[in-house]
């Protein structure tokens, strides 16, 4: 199944999905040193989002964002794609400042298309998320 949506952060990556079901930040929601998520009060606790396409409703917080994002990069602990419902001015910054691929506002809805541990190929730069059943 493929969807299109609008280019917030071109490129490609591609891998497993987790789909988180709250707005995300990378601050306090992303370690920079093992791409994990360390709240034990996130859903989500412990899951690694290094390689990972990550799918979020949309983003939320800090104007740090970029900076974890960025020290994220640097260690090879980001995901390779983000995929949202839509991108607000933090997350967008987090997906160019850390250069991981990004789309938003898909012709459906990613969170109803796309279950965690599907395999998803994001095509950034053209729009395009194209999800294969696990």
């Amino acid at each position: 199944m493929k969807l299109k949506g609008y280019t917030v952060n071109p490129g490609e990556g591609e891998g497993e999905a987790v789909v988180v079901d709250t707005p995300f930040s990378f601050l306090g929601e992303l370690d920079p040193s093992t791409g994990k998520i360390p709240s034990p009060f996130h859903p989500q606790f412990g899951q690694s989002l290094k390689g990972k396409i990550l799918v979020f409703p949309t983003g939320k917080g800090s104007s740090m964002g970029p900076v974890i994002g960025w020290y994220a990069m640097k260690a090879g602990k980001n995901p390779a794609a983000m995929v949202c419902i839509e991108a607000e001015p933090i997350i967008a910054s987090v997906a160019i400042t850390a250069n991981i691929p990004m789309v938003h506002k898909l012709d459906k809805n990613p969170l109803e298309m796309i279950e965690s541990g599907d395999y998803v190929k994001v095509d950034a730069t053209a729009g395009i998320v194209e999800v294969i059943s696990k």
